[in-house]
């Protein structure tokens, strides 16, 4: 625990030197406010975008969602289809080496 607090103070001292640095020098903080204001527009562009298209985007949400609702159940309904043909297709295997034993049970017995 002691270990991790030393390790969090270090953290906060670095930051305030490292910030210090930063602000002590006018052309980077010139550049770091100008990349700031730059994330700040760029973030109130995408708000007023998502305010202005938000029906338009709940909608297609709920498009998609319908869709891939679909397309789950389409493939639930493949899946049990698989299942059911597989089955159908080992009880026909069955009875055709049923019949084929019988078949050859018979040539057995004709030639004796």
């Amino acid at each position: 625990m002691e270990k991790k607090t030393n390790s969090f103070k270090l953290i906060w001292i670095f930051a305030v030197i490292l910030i210090s640095i930063v602000l002590a020098k006018k052309e980077w903080r010139t550049k770091m406010l100008a990349e700031l204001r730059q994330i700040r527009e760029g973030t109130e562009n995408a708000v007023q975008f998502l305010r202005d298209n938000r029906e338009q985007i709940v909608d297609q949400v709920r498009t998609t969602a319908n869709e891939v609702s679909s397309v789950v159940r389409d493939i639930s309904k493949d899946v049990k289809l698989i299942g059911e043909t597989a089955s159908h297709l080992k009880e026909s295997s069955e009875e055709i080496v049923k019949a084929t034993r019988e078949a050859a049970e018979d040539f057995k017995a004709l030639k004796k």
